[in-house]
């Protein structure tokens, strides 16, 4: 049996953020994206947690997590996750942010370096000052703009061919908490940049992983924003959308589980590109 635990953490401004631990093993912390909650590393978590203490949480307004003040976003979002990892005594962690959670993801490694072990930056930027390009505008999911069954932009129309009941499960996940409207956070996330000096000084491995069909992450931008670190690699999966963690499980958890074991063991990993399962 996998040891579990869960709860919530009372935060400075008075936010409860949930949280959930599986496992036992180095720490390992899943951020999930503007789509869905923690609930959405349901086909990660069972696999990780044989040998790591993976930790995955709401943020503010999603899920469980309250957003009772208002203060969300990714300078927030850090602040949180680390009230989480002291108080489950994390003192350092791998970790993984997909789509909005690149920006706690490599957030956190910003503030607080000595925390990070490793950074998987997941169908996203996380915060790297690099341009929009032509193709990152992205429909709006305002409740009143209900979608056919399973359609969803963040997982795009394969999904929904092969597997609609698991593309109407991420459609669900996206609709619990109280979060607001998709365009505020594109907006906060879009005026949310690093410094590029305190990029190319951050000396922690990092991972991208890009979905060749992803309109919003597109690859290219994700291997401008890898010349902004000085220890980075690049995977992209093949014929998948801007969720292959969603979407192609099997072959995202490989390629996360061989890199952080190479950075666990101090090799700098140069993983060439990966096709998606078919």
């Amino acid at each position: 049996m996998i040891p579990r635990t869960e709860g919530f953490v009372t935060v400075a401004d008075g936010e409860r953020i949930w949280y959930e631990t599986a496992g036992a093993g180095p720490d390992l912390i899943l951020n999930h994206g503007l789509g869905g909650n923690a609930a959405v590393w349901f086909q990660q978590l069972p696999h990780f947690a044989e040998h790591n203490r993976v930790v995955t949480w709401d943020q503010r307004g999603f899920g469980r997590s309250s957003n009772s003040t208002g203060n969300h976003g990714p300078h927030s979002a850090v602040n949180d996750l680390l009230a989480i990892m002291d108080h489950i005594g994390a003192e350092q962690a791998d970790v993984v942010g997909q789509s909005m959670g690149g920006w706690a993801a490599l957030g956190l490694a910003l503030a607080a370096p000595e925390r990070v072990r490793s950074i998987v930056l997941a169908c996203t930027t996380g915060g790297i000052p690099v341009s929009p390009g032509p193709q990152t505008a992205v429909p709006s999911l305002e409740p009143d703009g209900t979608l056919p069954l399973g359609l969803h932009p963040a997982i795009g129309a394969r999904l929904p061919e092969v597997d609609l009941a698991r593309a109407y499960l991420y459609q669900a996940l996206g609709t619990f908490g109280s979060r607001p409207p998709d365009s505020e956070f594109f907006r906060i996330l879009a005026s949310t940049t690093f410094d590029p000096i305190a990029l190319r000084n951050l000396d922690i491995p990092v991972l991208l992983i890009a979905g060749e069909l992803d309109g919003l992450m597109t690859p290219e931008r994700l291997r401008k924003a890898a010349q902004y670190l000085s220890r980075a690699s690049i995977v992209e999966i093949r014929e998948r959308g801007h969720s292959p963690y969603f979407e192609d499980p099997e072959a995202w958890n490989e390629i996360v589980a061989d890199f952080l074991a190479t950075s666990r063991a101090g090799v700098s990993a140069q993983p060439e590109a990966s096709e998606g399962v078919q």
